[in-house]
């Protein structure tokens, strides 16, 4: 898939960081992709994209909200168990 990303700043030495973020909207909720990087001008082509394996620094970080995402996320009990005050 692709992600629309937009420069954010123009650094000293002339590259780009760029952000972007993609939401889908599901029958469970929404999920999200968000990306951000540093992007070198000569590396953009011709219709203005960028390959994922062009971007330095890359951050990427997928969640959601909804039900879909609530089956992913840790409840208080088991948080709980793993938390360093278990073992005192």
């Amino acid at each position: 898939g692709q992600i629309t990303a937009t420069v954010h700043e123009v650094r000293p030495n002339g590259t780009l960081l760029v952000r972007g973020e993609k939401w889908l909207t599901l029958n469970q909720g929404d999920e999200y992709i968000r990306v951000s990087g540093i992007v070198r001008p000569q590396d953009i082509d011709a219709s203005n994209t960028i390959s994922s394996t062009r971007l330095a620094d890359a951050r990427i970080t997928y969640s959601g909200t909804g039900a879909v995402h609530d089956t992913n996320t840790m409840g208080w009990l088991a948080k709980f168990f793993i938390s360093p005050m278990w073992f005192l």
